[in-house]
C-alpha cells in the first residue's frame, strides 16, 4: 500500500502528516507537540 506525505509550510505554523490507507498520522515536532 502506498504512503502519502503531506507538508504544510505555513507562515506561522508548519505540519507534516503521513497517510497510510485511510489512516492519517500527524508527525510531532521535536518537543512532542503537533502544530495545527
Amino acid at each position: 500500500m502506498a504512503k502519502i506525505i503531506g507538508i504544510d509550510l505555513g507562515t506561522t505554523n508548519s505540519v507534516v502528516a503521513v497517510m497510510e490507507g485511510d489512516k492519517v498520522t500527524v508527525i510531532p515536532n521535536e518537543e512532542g507537540g503537533r502544530t495545527p
